[in-house]
């Protein structure tokens, strides 16, 4: 059971550099095919709907001859990669968090460059929040994850996300799951949330 008046959306990196429309960025298989899932949600009545948005510098540290070596550009602000994804109904966004604009910084998840993002939430009256984007084990999960930390009722929607494993940086799917589903996120896909908010 969802109460719409106390739960909020969080829609992670759902951007053309995550997806075959930048085969040369940083693309998850699947990526492009998680919007009508996405839309599905975002017709919901939450009681907010936020998104993130990776929006690095062109020399941000986790590119590719930088210092954490791990990742061909990407996201790069203002630049299509950036941008979110064809038909997506980013008109329902309350606000977007851009995060990753720091050179020197990582932050694969909102709370990450936005620490006061969870008590932003509480003081907003949300008690439980949908997550889902793009990937699924890397930013939706570490934004699932801490927001779980902060006392949040957690579910991430598999199907209106993509995923993908990065062995160089330790990032694995199944590694993830495990671990978010030990802390109490429940994985889920958008039909329950739809039965759930519509209870």
């Amino acid at each position: 059971m969802l109460t719409p008046a106390t739960t909020s959306l969080i829609v992670v990196d759902a951007q053309q550099g995550f997806t075959e429309l930048c085969p040369a960025e940083l693309p998850v298989p699947g990526g492009d095919a998680i919007v009508p899932q996405v839309n599905a949600l975002l017709a919901l009545p939450f009681a907010r709907i936020d998104a993130t948005q990776d929006w690095h510098p062109p020399d941000h540290r986790s590119f590719v001859g930088r210092a954490d070596n791990l990742y061909p550009p990407h996201c790069v602000m203002n630049t299509p990669g950036a941008e979110f994804l064809p038909g997506l109904h980013a008109h329902r966004f309350s606000a977007v968090w851009r995060k990753g604009y720091d050179r020197d910084f990582e932050a694969y998840a909102v709370t990450a460059q936005h620490p006061a993002f969870a008590a932003f939430l509480s003081a907003s009256g949300i008690q439980s929040v949908v997550v889902c984007g793009i990937a699924t084990n890397i930013c939706c999960f570490c934004t699932a994850r801490d927001l779980r930390q902060a006392g949040f009722n957690v579910w991430l929607v598999e199907d209106a996300s993509a995923s993908i494993d990065v062995p160089a940086a330790g990032l694995f799917q199944s590694q993830a799951k495990a671990e978010g589903q030990a802390m109490g996120i429940r994985y889920c896909g958008a039909s329950e949330v739809i039965a759930a908010m519509n209870t």
